[in-house]
């Protein structure tokens, strides 16, 4: 279930109870992770889905129920009702075995924890095998952006226990650098970098013919975090590995 928030639209609602759908199936299915009450109230949902892969992929799923419902909170008897979707998901779920990866680790680390508004981010990522990354960014509001590949770095091959720094000194010589911002009207935020490495040439997301040198999926635009899932799910858990990078900005 999500909530209609302040200019949001259908699709983006619809998007996000959807992840919190699927994110739901994954929690029973595998009977690990816990949720804090942050989570919906910051609208983390695209992040949490991401990090559900490493407990659980989706294979199938089947839709039997999406619906906008009126709801009154308790506490608020008399005040207004509030517009929800509502959203059933049937999947199946296959639980991913951390145990496999043995040998196969990913680590990654940022310049800073805590950001100033407009300061530039750097990412370190290490590999102890061959291996492809997807470098993504999550916002607060739910809004991932794909960093690599992208138009200047295709190959995204990272070799054996080398570190590479993301962007490049060529990279941020051309111009292209990552500054974090703080959302308007908030006073802190909370963001992440997520990694996803894999040991065979796979294309996480669809081609991109934008001009822009990176790729932005709005709340409304959520299937392609399940299309990241699904082309997971076709691997086997040895051959893939994920790491996440929190970070905060404030003023």
């Amino acid at each position: 279930m999500a909530p209609f928030l302040k200019d949001m639209s259908l699709d983006e609602v619809r998007g996000r109870a959807r992840d919190e759908a699927r994110r739901n199936a994954i929690e029973q299915a595998v009977g690990v992770f816990v949720r804090s009450a942050s989570v919906l109230h910051n609208s983390q949902i695209t992040d949490e889905l991401i990090s559900s892969v490493s407990r659980g992929v989706i294979e199938e799923e089947h839709w039997t129920t999406e619906e906008i419902q009126e709801v009154k909170e308790e506490k608020k008897r008399s005040g207004p009702a509030m517009a929800v979707y509502r959203t059933t998901v049937k999947a199946q779920v296959r639980p991913v075995r951390v145990e496999r990866r043995a040998g196969f680790e990913l680590r990654g680390s940022l310049n800073k924890t805590v950001f100033q508004d407009m300061e530039e981010a750097l990412i370190k990522i290490h590999a102890t095998q061959p291996a492809y990354l997807h470098v993504f960014s999550v916002t607060q509001e739910g809004g991932v952006t794909l960093l690599l590949p992208n138009k200047f770095v295709e190959r995204n091959q990272i070799l054996p226990d080398q570190e590479i720094v993301f962007p490049s000194e060529t990279l941020r010589a051309l111009g292209v650098r990552l500054r974090v911002s703080l959302p308007k009207g908030t006073k802190k935020a909370r963001e992440y970098i997520k990694v996803i490495a894999t040991r065979k040439p796979v294309s996480l997301v669809g081609t991109d013919n934008s001009n822009g040198v990176f790729k932005t999926y709005t709340g409304g635009e959520n299937g392609m975090i399940q299309d990241v899932i699904k082309r997971l799910a076709q691997l086997e858990d040895e051959d893939w590995n994920e790491t996440t990078m929190p970070y905060e900005v404030r003023p």
